[in-house]
């Protein structure tokens, strides 16, 4: 079979219920559309069996040997994304994004522990040439997968923190893995619209810049967020922490050309802003103070803060994934006004017990402006993939009787959480993409998190008075 053929086959699957498939939250005069599709942690090797096959073959051969997988049911709560999930997904995201201008893909292509699934799968070790290699290949044919399912549309592509050769937050600032992906991510973002330092850029960690394809004057911001977490090493190589900084000195070069221009920034990165509340939860410190987990270490952390409340005028929009929920984080400036807008987009995988999901966004197209989205899931992950309930769950608009998303109307919904049980009930059920509810017990933190984005600011919020 294929490759043509095998995506054809992806986008004739049967899904139930998807009769109508649409954006609910629909662009009107000069509007547009867009989508987000993250953490998609795709496993090859599920079923094992194929392992040995796939990693003597290159990606483009890789459809015809996927396809042979029969009757394969897709991926249960728990389990990170196996063929039948991925085709699914793809399927459903070519009808209900058949329309968008573009997609945002803010990072994780690669299953979780991808290095020691491969060493198993192959009988080898975890450092060996040819878990590397399966590494590039994997990304190599998830990205291709996308890049069908768009049909040529444009993909901003991130880096995750399993995205790498090395392993989970290891990614090698000038390393084999970058290299090797540097071409593919030029075919999804088309390389017209890259900016002329992308080789250099992405060779260095992975980060670039392009101009947005449908706004005057709009760049979007490509991060790699992943060198400035505190759980990064760069075990493969040297010079880490030069890399991270570089990439901090170039987004605040890319930002001052922006405003000098007039122009508008759209961000993309994997690891959201602020603090990682469910870290922070299961934090094994004493005291509530010394259990507050940042997602970013410093100084990196500070300063990015300071560089979004900078240029708050400038930085217009942001995505990225990471958490695998359905969240936000908002910048809020010392006088406590709303100045930035942080989208958390939900996961295919549904390793950590969301249903996958993914979201459809309407913008306007002459200012460059969000202004609502749709949130579309799997109701029944684990069943058989002809058997796919995907379905939309809510729109932001009408879940939250807001008239538009935006800072001030997400700055709105975040107050009333605190105050309106029907609002804060709407939150914990959309938060977990229509399986269950985020718990009581540790909602405080969750909240906190939105709009309290230093350690001092969220410990103030989470800790109070206790110790």
């Amino acid at each position: 079979m294929t490759r043509a053929a095998f995506f054809v086959r992806l986008c004739a699957l049967a899904v139930l219920g998807a009769a109508g498939f649409g954006p609910a939250a629909r662009a009107q005069g000069d509007g547009g559309t867009f989508a987000v599709i993250s953490d998609i942690h795709f496993n090859p090797f599920d079923p094992p069996n194929l392992a040995a096959t796939l990693v003597r073959s290159a990606p483009a051969e890789w459809p015809a040997t996927l396809a042979t997988i029969k009757d394969q049911a897709m991926s249960r709560i728990g389990e990170d994304t196996n063929h039948a999930l991925l085709a699914s997904t793809l399927a459903t995201f070519a009808r209900v994004a058949a329309n968008v201008d573009f997609a945002i893909v803010p990072g994780d292509f690669l299953t979780h522990q991808f290095n020691a699934k491969t060493a198993a799968a192959l009988g080898g070790s975890t450092t060996s040439p040819a878990v590397a290699e399966m590494t590039v290949k994997t990304t190599l044919f998830v990205a291709d997968a996308l890049a069908k399912t768009l049909a040529g549309k444009p993909a901003f592509i991130a880096l995750g923190n399993e995205d790498s050769s090395c392993g989970d937050y290891r990614i090698e600032p000038g390393g084999a893995y970058l290299a090797a992906t540097r071409e593919a991510v030029r075919r999804l973002v088309g390389a017209e619209r890259l900016e002329p330092d992308f080789a250099e850029t992405w060779a260095a960690g992975g980060y670039y810049a392009a101009r947005h394809p449908s706004i005057h004057n709009g760049l979007i911001i490509v991060l790699n967020d992943v060198m400035w977490s505190h759980l990064y090493q760069n075990s493969c190589g040297s010079n880490g922490l030069v890399a991270a900084d570089a990439m901090m000195r170039w987004l605040r070069d890319r930002l001052v050309r922006q405003r000098a221009a007039g122009g508008k920034v759209w961000m993309v990165h994997h690891i959201p802003w602020g603090i990682d509340a469910y870290s922070t939860l299961g934090a094994p410190a004493q005291s509530c103070a010394a259990k507050v987990v940042p997602f970013l270490k410093e100084p990196f952390a500070s300063e990015l803060q300071t560089l979004l409340t900078e240029y708050g005028d400038v930085v217009q929009a942001s995505f990225s994934g990471h958490t695998h929920f359905d969240d936000y984080r908002l910048l809020i400036d010392r006088s406590g006004a709303v100045i930035g807008l942080n989208k958390l987009s939900p996961a295919v995988s549904p390793a950590y017990g969301q249903n996958p999901g993914f979201q459809i966004f309407t913008y306007d197209r002459r200012t460059g402006v969000p202004t609502d989205f749709s949130t579309w899931y799997l109701s029944n992950p684990g069943d058989a993939a002809p058997a796919a309930d995907w379905r939309r769950e809510y729109t932001f608009t009408e879940a939250y009787r807001q008239p538009r998303y935006s800072p001030d109307s997400v700055g709105t919904l975040w107050q009333a959480i605190t105050t309106d049980g029907a609002v804060r009930d709407t939150y914990r059920r959309l938060y977990k993409v229509g399986r269950g509810e985020l718990g009581a017990d540790g909602l405080a933190a969750y909240l906190c998190a939105i709009g309290h984005l230093d350690v001092p600011s969220f410990t103030a919020c989470y800790c109070g008075g206790r110790r």
